[in-house]
């Protein structure tokens, strides 16, 4: 209760400095007003498949291939993550650090290529081709606060399967006051994704349906 109230404020408070982050309506954009020329410091948005709350759960991929189009930055606001005390956080294109993240359900036990936009998809396995809507974070007191949301269309030789919209929070304690916790932050909600995709992927590899939206909570992919 007190993390979902927690959450709860930031929202409100990432509201009134700039950053939309409505839960109810996955398929919304960052609203945040750009940010002056000069104003802010650059932040590398390096993925950490270490930088996780649960520990990795491989699942039964079988002989299913995932194949990978580079990512899509489709925030309204790409030029920051937020801000810090010094500044706006500017980070001006966030689709690499997101391809990496998913090229990282090979750790969940898939076997996972890249495939070129605009490829044909494979006869073999499933495509996904992801769109960031949404990476942000903010900070109350000495805890930083992060909000990721990704639209994953998922694509079989038969075309479109199955478009999907997947969110996650992440927190931790601003420990160094770098600015490097801030991605950390974002890698917490990242990873906090990748189990659900996984999970996805085990009937979505048969060709089967699935939820249409998922929140990916902390606690992780509910097990059997």
């Amino acid at each position: 209760m007190y993390k979902n109230t927690t959450i709860a404020l930031g929202v409100a408070a990432a509201m009134i400095f700039g950053a939309s982050a409505s839960a109810a309506t996955p398929d919304k954009t960052d609203t945040a007003a750009a940010v002056p020329a000069g104003f802010g410091e650059k932040v590398d948005m390096k993925y950490d498949a270490l930088a996780r709350e649960n520990p990795i759960r491989t699942f039964q991929a079988g002989s299913c291939t995932v194949h990978i189009v580079p990512a899509v930055d489709a925030r309204q606001n790409k030029e920051t993550i937020g801000s810090s005390l010094s500044g706006a956080l500017l980070a001006d294109d966030v689709s690499p650090w997101m391809s990496e993240g998913l090229s990282h359900l090979k750790d969940y036990g898939y076997a996972v290529s890249e495939i070129a936009d605009g490829a044909p998809a494979p006869a073999q396995g499933v495509t996904i081709r992801a769109s960031v809507t949404r990476a942000f974070t903010w900070q109350i007191g000495l805890k930083l606060f992060s909000m990721v949301a990704v639209k994953a269309e998922f694509i079989d030789r038969n075309g479109l399967l199955e478009t999907k919209y997947y969110r996650a929070h992440g927190d931790k304690t601003n420990m160094w006051g770098a600015n490097a916790e801030y991605v950390t932050t974002l890698n917490y909600g990242l990873n906090n994704i990748l189990p659900f995709i996984a999970r996805d992927l085990e009937s979505l590899c048969k060709g089967e349906k699935v939820e249409e939206y998922t929140y990916a909570g902390p606690d992780g992919v509910p097990q059997k």
